[in-house]
């Protein structure tokens, strides 16, 4: 055989040989790749379409954690919930059989305690009858409107004497708690708040109310003024006061405004002593400028002799407010006064020389709330 023809055979059977290695290479190929297609699990993409899950790199398996909702604890070998139940994932989700699979339980959040709702109260229905309505009122915890009911029937002469005396019961009973606490009630136009300012000095606020020091601290629990401090919130009540002393009945009546004036509203009262054989005179009264004292030397008379402040013979107790007459028979007269006794067995009775005595807690009380130069005290029979 020739070289060339040797040659050319040579070339031929080495072409044969490399198709059939890439025919046999790509046929074990397509065997493998459909081999993994059909053991390996599908996951879903963004679009829908189905493609092959890659595979694991074999790693150590961490530990097991227990789900409870989105709270992983050890000791499970679920993986903590990362997606809403019933959320379509792009592919169905194979059921599993109840026995081989731990159930994850949502903790259920806790619920808000729920508010305590006062049933609302009926209104209550007016009989026409004024001290029956007003005390209605005040007994179901409408202060105010118990008070006003009472006090608008009460100034416009409506009740008989007894009822009258029933009423103011009730009205200084509401008001132990409207005006003598320090419970604000901002539907009384006779009362408001006060913020304090630095540099305030109590008596400077007072003064704004037409009331005195020592009364705000009363009805504010405050015994000792330097215990206020800036920004702290006071109650106010709005002066001045006035009063009306009625010899027949032994009362002294306090009053928000000029007692039977419109806008004028019942306080309380006090029981006092008189004058030996009517000589307390009737008549308006104011109470002089810088007629208060505390602790007032007694002066004496033709038949007592004078006594030093704070003696405790002293008849005129630890509190005295000097009286100026300007209309009726007050008028001209001078030296009457408003007084504490060390003889609480006279009140009630006709036994001083004229003035107005009262025990001395009580006179302690009315020195708070009259204001000299301001406060008017009305003497009738």
């Amino acid at each position: 055989m020739s070289r060339t023809r040797m040659s050319r055979g040579l070339v031929a059977f080495v072409g044969i040989t490399i198709v059939l290695g890439a025919v046999a290479y790509f046929h074990n190929s397509n065997k493998s790749k459909a081999k993994d297609a059909a053991v390996a699990p599908t996951v879903a993409t963004g679009a829908g379409a189905v493609a092959p899950a890659p595979k694991a790199t074999a790693q150590a398996a961490p530990p097991p954690v227990r789900s409870t909702g989105q709270i992983s604890l050890p000791g499970s070998a679920k993986a903590m919930l990362t997606q809403t139940p019933g959320t379509d994932s792009g592919s169905p989700a194979t059921p599993k059989p109840p026995s081989a699979e731990r159930k994850t339980i949502a903790l259920a959040p806790t619920p808000a305690p729920t508010p305590t709702v006062k049933a609302p109260t009926a209104p209550l229905v007016s009989t026409g009858n004024a001290l029956a309505d007003g005390k209605a009122q005040i007994e179901a915890g409408n202060l105010l409107a118990g008070r006003q009911i009472l006090n608008d029937a009460l100034t416009a002469g409506q009740f008989s004497e007894a009822d009258a005396d029933k009423a103011k019961e009730l009205i200084t009973l509401a008001n132990q708690t409207i005006v003598f606490s320090p419970r604000r009630f901002t539907d009384d136009p006779l009362q408001g708040s006060y913020t304090v300012q630095a540099g305030d000095r109590p008596m400077k606020i007072a003064s704004r109310c037409d009331v005195t020091w020592e009364f705000l601290g009363r009805v504010n629990g405050i015994s000792d003024p330097r215990r206020i401090r800036a920004t702290q919130t006071l109650k106010t009540v709005k002066g001045p006061f006035h009063a009306v002393v009625s010899k027949s009945k032994f009362t002294m009546d306090i009053y928000f405004g000029s007692p039977g004036e419109r806008g004028s509203m019942y306080l309380r009262s006090f029981p006092v002593g008189l004058g030996k054989h009517g000589s307390t005179p009737t008549g308006t009264w104011m109470l002089a400028p810088q007629g208060k004292l505390k602790n007032p030397k007694w002066w004496g008379t033709a038949d007592e002799p004078a006594r030093e402040a704070g003696d405790p013979l002293n008849p005129i107790g630890k509190f005295w407010m000097g009286l100026n007459g300007t209309d009726g028979d007050a008028v001209g007269k001078e030296g009457f006064g408003i007084h504490g006794t060390i003889d609480p067995d006279s009140i009630g009775k006709e036994m001083s020389h004229g003035c107005i005595r009262l025990v001395n807690e009580n006179v302690e009380q009315v020195y708070e709330m009259l204001i000299d130069g301001k406060s008017t005290i009305i003497i009738k029979d």
